[in-house]
């Protein structure tokens, strides 16, 4: 593993230990005191950590794709249209962690089922987002160098997945 695939496991690991760490004062009265100013600083610091594991995923593609100027002129522009709507979907995992998290301690039968199905749903969002993006890959690319991005796209956004999944407390 290089030093820069590590380095996005433990930022990735970093955002999650931070949103995770709610869950044991979310629902406190500790927490319901806190200030609105210690609540601004975490999330700011979780999107500067979530930049960061963004730009080690840029750095790991550059790195194994070695584009040729004119394959990353293509490419950067449709991979930066990608990583916006990627971040969207990144945004909509993050607040499912925090419902998720506020909820933990009380979890209802209807909200375990609601929290299952928009995780189940963001997943398959992700999946039709590769498939919506590929088309738009082989054209700034070839169909081979796509194939190529893809296979350092997909497991880098599986990482992440597990840095989730290894960090999440098992349903109540």
């Amino acid at each position: 593993m290089s030093r820069t695939t590590s380095s996005l496991i433990i930022r990735a690991g970093t955002v999650l230990g931070l949103v995770i760490g709610g869950f044991t004062i979310s629902s406190s009265t500790a927490a319901t005191q806190s200030s609105e100013a210690e609540k601004l600083n975490s999330e700011h610091y979780i999107e500067l950590v979530r930049r960061d594991v963004r730009q080690d995923a840029r750095e790991i593609i550059g790195q194994q794709m070695t584009f040729k100027q004119d394959e990353a002129e293509k490419f950067w522009p449709v991979y930066e249209r990608y990583e916006a709507d990627l971040n969207r979907l990144g945004d909509e995992k993050l607040a499912l962690i925090k419902d998720y998290a506020d909820n933990y301690k009380t979890m209802t039968e209807d909200k375990a089922g609601e929290l299952t199905s928009k995780a189940i749903e963001l997943d398959i969002l992700r999946t039709s987002l590769l498939q919506q993006y590929l088309p738009k890959f082989q054209k700034a690319l070839t169909n081979r160098r796509a194939a190529q991005f893809y296979q350092v796209e997909m497991p880098l956004l599986k990482i992440v997945d597990l840095q989730i999944a290894s960090q999440m407390p098992m349903m109540p």
